[in-house]
């Protein structure tokens, strides 16, 4: 009976968990042996109670807090910082500087001073910078070598844009080749990467109504891939401006105002996903998703504008095999 039972403690089993991080809800699941799920989830919940210390704007005493009080001087930073700050500065140049790490005196001129729950919906409560900011268009001074970045004088960086989609990849990819997990799923906020060595057994992933968050208006199903879904209805505050959100265009430095009000990207790295679903609702559906075609080759896009329609830019073959039960207005098909 012992060795029975010894055996089927090592038979993968399906797991789950969800706890709050970085600001969003993170949910892992995955297939392991008994003996080693515990382990799993310590190490995920570690991981990103440690990412998030490091690369919080809320924290005095935080990585990124300290950059920015040094902004102006040479600091040396840690290697996680240095590949961020690294894929921040590619995106930037990627994009035509619409992903823009220095957005963080907007995004407080806008209302956003304090971690999102705390914030109050409805008050005319702000933190006003000036009456204006600055255009953040300057490329990150690092020095690789040296492991080193200067900010230009009185800017500031904020990294929420990009860190939680570089932590589920780095997370994820761990868990895959260290540990041999080959079944899993990790999203934080909406930044997603699943994979399945077993072709039959598929994730299935909710798509969102932009309209009624509380439904899904579908699902995407894939054995590994990448999904970032950004919204500009969804983190929203109101102040004496307005309703205000989350996502800066940094060309106007106050939250964009595009005709796209949800954009889910799916492809093979969530950082580029993540990326792209922010470019596009900042951009807008013309500008957006003309850069994009251009510079995202082998990503696909479901876009909501503020009209009510759907637009899908992808492939035909994927429509009923990995976008599922999901009405599109507007079929854009790719090559």
């Amino acid at each position: 009976m012992k060795t029975i039972l010894d055996k089927q403690r090592h038979i993968p089993s399906p797991y789950e968990i969800r706890f709050r991080a970085m600001n969003t809800w993170i949910e892992f699941k995955f297939y392991a042996a008994e003996s080693q799920a515990e382990e799993y989830i310590v190490l995920v919940k570690n991981w990103f109670e440690t990412i998030e210390h490091r690369f919080t704007r809320f924290q005095a005493d935080s990585e990124l807090s300290y950059l920015n009080r040094l902004s102006g001087e040479t600091c040396i930073v840690s290697d996680p910082m240095l590949e961020v700050l690294q894929l921040a500065e590619l995106y930037r140049i990627k994009t035509n500087d619409t992903f823009n790490p220095f957005v963080l005196k907007a995004l407080i001129r806008a209302g956003y001073s304090k971690s999102y729950e705390a914030l109050p919906r409805n008050s005319l409560e702000t933190n006003l910078i000036g009456e204006s900011c600055q255009n953040p268009f300057f490329p990150l001074a690092l020095n690789v070598r040296m492991k080193s970045v200067q900010l230009p004088s009185d800017t500031h960086l904020d990294l929420g844009g990009i860190v939680k989609s570089w932590a589920v990849k780095r997370i994820a990819t761990f868990l895959h080749d260290k540990h041999c997990v080959e079944r899993g799923l990790i999203n934080a906020g909406g930044d997603l990467l699943a994979w399945s060595t077993e072709a039959e057994k598929q994730w299935m992933i909710g798509v969102e109504d932009p309209w009624n968050p509380e439904k899904e208006l579908g699902y995407i199903a894939c054995n590994e891939l990448a999904v970032a879904t950004s919204s500009t209805l969804g983190r929203r505050w109101e102040n004496q401006h307005g309703v205000q959100h989350h996502l800066i265009d940094p060309r106007t430095m106050r939250p964009s105002e595009s005709d796209i009000v949800q954009c889910t990207i799916i492809g093979k790295d969530p950082i580029e996903c993540e990326i792209w679903s922010k470019t596009l609702c900042i951009l807008g559906l013309e500008e957006g998703t003309k850069l994009f075609l251009e510079r995202a080759p082998g990503n696909e896009a479901l876009v909501f504008t503020k009209d009510r329609k759907s637009h899908f830019y992808g492939k035909q073959a994927s429509m009923g095999t990995i976008w599922k039960s999901i009405d599109i207005d507007e079929y854009h098909y790719l090559i």
